[in-house]
């Protein structure tokens, strides 16, 4: 029997297509069992052989994708996109293969021509969004953050980044997108973790202690939120509750400077000086370049026999800071204290002398400059000179000289200023 040909061709029409059916489940099955480089050479043939099926050149691309072949993907959608116009599976992959490899410029016009066939398309608002961060538009980011934020009120995403752009402006405005994804999401870590940052860097440590307690509820082997908890501590004031967390940290593991230095610290308010010395050297030893670790090991050994590290470690505190006058008085003073208690009294002398200088507020520095002349340099004249200085910068600090410490010293110098006019008097000097 002698077949019609057009029923030949219809039977070679469905015979093809059932062949490119079963090819096309074939790759769906291989690309899911992890065959990449199959699926690409599968994919390869049947388009080499005529094959424009959507699901073909998408399996293909996803699969170089998998395999770190950006340009070839790239590639590979170009062409189906050639066959289908603005297809959104396939022009979304190329937006984002364009993403990944960094070409911004067309990513950009990919994402933008998404948003404008779906205004609703959250995904690629929010790649815009950080595409514009990237580049330094933080208005075009907000913008588009706003646009994903109108669709939905609680998108983490977007709440954690118009946070983050915000913050990094010093906008007090940043704490609202963080406290709203924190309510929206207890449980995320990094929502809880950024919160927390800004309570802290805004002066408000308080507020972040219950935040990290709780996330230690839920993870109790954070380091994160242990050397965190640990440092809002320290920075509300309680050195006892600071050192018990930044210790914990450094049980779980944790051996960074920043823990040490603010645990040795800590040792070093509770006057638990030996304490502090093991933990600020530990510090030491990881940054070498921040003064205040030296200067609290300076401060810390100064209570012990090691005089000499103490001074050493003060001085390299100096060398390494460009500190206000109040700071730079503050370890002249701690010098002198270490020369004086060492009998060394001229050195101990000029180094008042030295904190004097650098900040005239430090009126007690002049105290010991006279009790030095007076008790121990047996300079009475000079000494006379020094407590009358003395006297004359208390009151031109009234809020000092009102002190209790202030008030009970000015008293003891006021007797001997008058003890020593009378024996100069008689010495007739």
């Amino acid at each position: 029997m002698k077949l019609h040909p057009s029923f030949l061709l219809t039977s070679a029409i469905i015979l093809f297509s059932w062949q490119t059916v079963q090819a096309q489940e074939n790759l769906t099955d291989l690309y899911y069992s992890g065959n990449y480089q199959k699926v690409i050479d599968a994919s390869g043939t049947l388009i080499a052989s005529g094959d424009t099926a959507i699901t073909t050149f998408y399996l293909k691309a996803l699969s170089e994708a998998q395999l770190g072949q950006p340009v070839e993907a790239i590639g590979t959608l170009q062409l189906g996109l050639n066959l289908h116009p603005f297809e959104p599976r396939l022009s979304r992959m190329l937006a984002r293969q364009y993403f990944d490899a960094g070409d911004y410029v067309q990513a950009r016009k990919g994402y933008d021509e998404l948003v404008q066939s779906d205004s609703t398309d959250v995904s690629s608002w929010l790649k815009l969004a950080e595409m514009a961060s990237f580049r330094q538009q933080y208005q075009d980011a907000q913008d588009a953050l706003n646009q994903v934020l109108s669709i939905d009120a609680m998108n983490l995403n977007s709440l954690m980044m118009m946070g983050d752009i915000l913050n990094r402006h010093k906008n007090s405005g940043a704490v609202v997108y963080y406290e709203r994804a924190y309510r929206h999401y207890p449980e995320n870590q990094k929502a809880a973790y950024a919160l927390v940052n800004w309570y802290i860097q805004s002066k408000n440590a308080w507020k972040a202690i219950p935040i990290c307690e709780q996330m230690l509820v839920i993870d109790t082997t954070s380091i994160k939120f242990s050397k965190l908890l640990g440092y809002a501590y320290y920075k509300t004031g309680e050195p006892v509750s600071a050192v018990r967390y930044l210790e914990y940290a450094n049980q779980l593991g944790d051996s960074t400077a920043f823990t040490f230095k603010f645990k040795g610290i800590s040792h070093y308010l509770r006057t638990d000086f030996q304490a502090a010395i093991e933990s600020l050297n530990h510090a030491v030893k990881k940054d070498t370049l921040d003064a205040e670790i030296y200067f609290f090991l300076g401060a810390s050994m100064a209570t012990t026999t090691e005089k000499t590290h103490a001074m050493s470690h003060l001085n390299r505190s100096l060398k390494l800071m460009q500190p206000d006058p109040s700071i730079v008085s503050r370890i002249y003073s701690e010098q002198g204290n270490i020369k004086r208690l060492e009998t060394e009294y001229e050195e101990a002398y000029e180094l008042y002398s030295k904190a004097w200088n650098a900040d005239i507020t430090n009126a007690i520095s002049l105290y010991f400059m006279a009790s030095i002349l007076d008790n121990s340099m047996h300079q009475h004249k000079e000494a006379l000179v020094d407590y009358q200085r003395y006297i004359d910068a208390l009151d031109q600090l009234p809020e000092k000289g009102e002190s209790n410490q202030g008030v009970s010293i000015r008293v003891i110098v006021e007797d001997r200023i008058i003890t020593l006019k009378e024996e100069l008097f008689f010495r007739d000097e």
